[in-house]
């Protein structure tokens, strides 16, 4: 019962924030460096959104072993109380999907210009699309959805 009693962060959550903290400092000394974009000129790279996104990637997952932690030493803690002698593994909160829908759209859009010809593609282009837009939709809903795609591609 090493985590119940325990205070604050684990040392590797703890390694992974001061690690993070350094990173920020060292991308905002390097966005600072290369000084700002022309006004003609505000559209990022893809480089560079890739970059963004696993700056952010990072964030997100050392947020994610903090919940974790803090997850993991309450039900350590209800278990102890309990007295159940189980064992307690929390897992997760480690991928996110933060890609920028439009991206998607357009690479969907070329793929589905292609001309490939396979109706099974096109709903599973369009149910894709549909699900990561409708991300925090009800369940019935994204059901729905999918129930009119599968009648209405191709007919």
């Amino acid at each position: 019962m090493d985590g119940a009693g325990g205070q604050g962060l684990s040392d590797s959550s703890r390694h992974n924030l001061v690690r993070l903290k350094d990173e920020i400092y060292r991308v905002c000394y390097l966005m600072n460096q290369a000084g700002t974009p022309s006004a003609g000129d505000l559209r990022l790279s893809g480089i560079s959104k890739q970059r963004d996104f696993s700056v952010t990637q990072e964030v997100l997952r050392a947020y994610g072993d903090v919940v974790k932690d803090a997850m993991r030493k309450v039900l350590w803690a209800i278990a102890a109380a309990r007295q159940d002698g189980i064992s307690i593994e929390v897992s997760g909160l480690d991928e996110f999907d933060i890609d920028d829908f439009g991206n998607e759209l357009d690479d969907a859009k070329k793929l589905l210009d292609l001309g490939i010809g396979s109706e099974t593609l096109k709903k599973q282009v369009f149910k894709n699309l549909a699900f990561k837009y409708l991300a925090d939709a009800r369940q019935e809903i994204k059901n729905q959805v999918a129930e009119e795609i599968e009648e209405g591609v191709g007919g």
